[in-house]
């Protein structure tokens, strides 16, 4: 396994700025099979189709997460499609308000195992980072992208996917702003 090629890459966490955005969104739990972000994005578009007209320019779905559940467990999470406005909302809809501000980014395209490294690389960067830590305090939420082009995961059993293909995006602070 060591030798592949596609695991000795580098993997870049970079430094990006968010525009703040709202979002329509439909929490789940963490589930063992990764089923709850499935059936959450399968009650969300049920409610808010891809062609509404609130949706912003993407095509991007996003899973947010609590960033202060990073340092314990990870229970709840949101799926959620980026909106201009939040309009009429649905039943079992939520409505969520994206902060924005700096992210450190990193980008996962490949297998499991290239996944589970990108995480390592961006925790790694972040408890070694001079300037910056995981922003953590109370709403601050972490996300990240999923493409719906040209294939949306959110639509395939975890198990069946062979290529995971998203974009990190957690909010971080300067460390002097503690």
């Amino acid at each position: 396994m060591r030798g592949e090629g596609s695991l000795q890459e580098t993997i870049a966490v970079d430094l990006i700025e968010v525009a703040p955005f709202k979002a329509l969104a439909v929490r789940t739990g963490m589930t063992p099979d990764k089923s709850g972000t499935r059936e959450a994005w399968s009650k969300l578009t049920a409610q808010i189709p891809l062609d509404d007209a609130r949706l912003t320019d993407g095509p991007s779905a996003y899973v947010f997460i609590p960033q202060e559940q990073w340092s314990k467990q990870v229970d709840t999470l949101w799926v959620g499609l980026a909106v201009r406005e939040y309009g009429d909302v649905p039943d079992g809809i939520e409505t969520l308000e994206v902060r924005g501000g700096v992210c450190a980014s990193a980008r996962v395209y490949g297998n499991e195992a290239h996944m589970w490294l990108v995480y390592d690389a961006m925790f790694a960067w972040l408890e070694q980072s001079p300037d910056y830590e995981l922003d953590v305090r109370e709403g601050v939420l972490g996300m990240e992208t999923v493409p719906l082009e040209p294939l949306n995961a959110l639509t395939i059993p975890y198990a069946e996917i062979e290529t995971f293909d998203f974009t990190m995006l957690y909010p971080v602070r300067k460390k002097s702003e503690v």
